[in-house]
């Protein structure tokens, strides 16, 4: 079994900073405010010729005003229920803390391994403040410092020593992870929608806005795939953005957008579209993501409670309602609409259909020869307008596979000057009409003669 390595501790000792250290990515949002970690935050990891999951926990012994002090212990008994391994950070510079006496007090009686890192101690001279800490009685002890590296090594050495070798097909499994962010504006429902799929509280749920601070990744299996869902901040309007907190959890947001293989933009059905969906919006349509948009709290809508449309029967006021969605996010036209709720489980079946659709219509090229004929044909019937005397020109059509992990199409023609963003609405507009594009936004990559000769 590969191992798990939990990392635990008191508030603000640098649990987070260390799990970006050991992750080799700025997963964990770190930040000087104590508590910023509330949830689970998980990641697979290689050392060498190990491979680990790696988990960072919300602060021990947490005094939150919030009210969020339950909820993340029971978080941390969760990761400590899991975990094979248990790695105790404490403050080497503020020395011995009577919680960490009293945390390291249960984990000696937990049927784990144990190791405990004296984060802070920048520099060497620092290193005898580490001596303080065996009193704790852990025969692991690791003098270290998240913030420069130094001592990383030697931790993973000796915790390497218990573990065994990874399989050589590891890292083949995680290429096959899906992606899924999990994005919206401030209590629309995320993580209670990822806690539904995952039929267990695995997200931190409140009716307070801005619980969840950091992306969350949360493994799920479906059809025999890993998809990883992770749940992100809700993006707040730029000016309610008011600390240099908010600002990390919304850039962190922003980051997984472009991480992930694909988005679920989650819009609460009684609020409807605001400007902040559209802001979001346009950071997917701008990153080349493919996504579904979800209309959560469906169970809560009526129309009595959304005035402004004329439908009659509930089917004509879906259909209604959906069109409006369209009409606003009209920039997302690819994106399939599903009206859920987390709280009824309504539609979480089709939403994970939706995205396996979506998955293998990204993954899939297009056929080039069918391509570059229905091309041809859309241009015979309607021929792009002159500029300056001259006509855009198509030679050659290209279908690949782009980075992006979207269709793409590669365009050679006479000058790149002459192609517009109406002119390849419609071209996508006959392509889309030929092959399923669900929920994915086509690339184009333009190509002119003089450049491909040269």
């Amino acid at each position: 079994m590969q191992p798990v390595l939990a990392i635990v501790g008191r508030p603000n000792v640098g649990k987070s900073a260390l799990f970006n250290r050991l992750a080799g990515k700025q997963l964990s949002l770190v930040h000087d405010l104590p508590g910023v970690t509330r949830d689970r935050l998980t990641h697979e990891c290689r050392w060498r010729d190990y491979a680990f999951t790696l988990m960072d926990t919300g602060g021990i012994g947490l005094d939150d005003q919030s009210g969020f002090a339950a909820a993340i212990q029971r978080e941390v008994n969760i990761a400590l229920a899991t975990a094979t391994d248990i790695l105790l950070v404490v403050d080497g510079r503020a020395g011995l803390n009577p919680l960490d006496i009293e945390v390291a007090r249960k984990l000696r009686r937990a049927d784990k391994r144990v190791a405990l890192a004296v984060n802070k101690l920048d520099t060497p001279e620092l290193q005898p403040l580490a001596a303080e800490f065996y009193e704790l009685g852990f025969a692991q002890v690791f003098p270290l410092s998240a913030a420069h590296g130094l001592g990383v090594e030697a931790l993973l050495a000796g915790l390497s020593q218990a573990w065994e070798p990874a399989a050589a097909d590891r890292d083949q499994a995680a290429d096959r992870e899906f992606r899924v962010a999990v994005v919206g504006r401030p209590n629309v429902g995320k993580s209670s929608l990822i806690n539904a799929l995952a039929r267990e509280p695995r997200v931190i749920v409140s009716d307070l806005a801005g619980t969840t601070r950091d992306a969350v990744d949360v493994a799920l299996e479906h059809a025999g795939r890993n998809i990883v869902f992770v749940d992100t901040a809700g993006m707040r309007k730029k000016a309610r953005v008011n600390n240099a907190l908010e600002q990390a959890m919304t850039a962190r947001a922003a980051h997984t957008i472009n991480r992930a293989h694909l988005c679920a933009l989650v819009v609460d059905a009684q609020l409807g579209i605001s400007e902040q969906e559209k802001k979001i919006a346009g950071l997917i349509n701008g990153a080349g993501r493919p996504c579904v948009i979800l209309v959560n709290k469906w169970d809560l809508s009526g129309r009595v409670e959304l005035p402004g449309f004329e439908s009659t029967t509930p089917r004509e006021f879906l259909k209604e309602y959906e069109e409006s969605i369209r009409r606003q996010l009209f920039f997302l036209h690819y994106a399939p609409v599903i009206f859920v709720s987390a709280t009824a489980g309504t539609n979480l079946g089709r939403w994970l259909r939706v995205m396996e659709r979506v998955r293998r219509t990204a993954a899939a090229p297009l056929p080039t020869g069918q391509v570059n004929r229905l091309v041809q044909r859309a241009m015979e019937r309607h021929p792009p307008v002159t500029r300056r005397g001259r006509r855009l020109k198509i030679y050659y059509v290209s279908a690949q596979r782009a980075t992006t992990g979207v269709p793409t199409l590669k365009v050679f023609l006479n000058d790149r000057a002459l192609w517009t963003p109406n002119y390849a609405r419609f071209l996508e507009q006959h392509l889309r009409a030929s092959f399923d594009l669900t929920g994915c936004p086509l690339q184009w990559v333009l190509q002119d003669k003089q450049a491909a000769a040269a």
